[in-house]
């Protein structure tokens, strides 16, 4: 199937769920996944610094967008590595657009559009969320070298950043074969 083409997602909402935790919920009734144009460079950038996640090699070109009524409330990227090592971050959605399967939406349109091995990092909390994508668990050494030295990096800055946060954060590397 064509990317040039847009993806129309009709999702049902589960109103009660966001009402007992206390969050505003917005209802989508039609989202659309697209790949991103160089006039959403600036909300990719917002969303990114918003979410405080990884601003370093934010290229339009390598990104998928979820739209609401024309209003970008989603994003993720294949960031491209020095060696060719090609990793899926900045992963972005709006907390009033969560919980409505935009996320997944999006992670499998960037999944169909780029086809090969990927890597992730991520909080040990979200393994299970990313192997139902078909990334498995691998061990940093195993890792291309430079991927390695950014997981290393995120290592570092996660532990500081843990100092100062109730849930201390776990930071492991997955892998998706071709």
């Amino acid at each position: 199937m064509s990317f040039q083409a847009h993806f129309m997602l009709q999702l049902a909402t589960n109103q009660s769920s966001a009402q007992a935790t206390g969050n505003i919920m917005r209802i989508c009734t039609a989202i659309t996944i697209r790949p991103a144009v160089a006039a959403d460079q600036p909300r990719i950038t917002a969303l990114v610094r918003m979410a405080r996640i990884n601003p370093r090699n934010l290229d339009w070109q390598r990104f998928m967008v979820a739209e609401v009524e024309g209003e970008i409330v989603g994003i993720r990227q294949v960031r491209i590595h020095k060696n060719g090592t090609r990793e899926v971050a900045s992963g972005v959605v709006l907390p009033a657009y969560r919980r409505q399967g935009i996320s997944a939406q999006l992670m499998q349109a960037l999944l169909t559009r780029e086809q090969g091995a990927f890597y992730l990092m991520c909080d040990e909390q979200w393994w299970s969320y990313y192997g139902q994508f078909g990334f498995e668990r691998v061990q940093p050494i195993a890792l291309p070298t430079d991927f390695r030295r950014q997981y290393q990096v995120g290592q570092v800055i996660t532990a500081i950043l843990s100092l100062l946060r109730a849930h201390k954060l776990h930071i492991i590397s997955l892998h998706r074969a071709a």
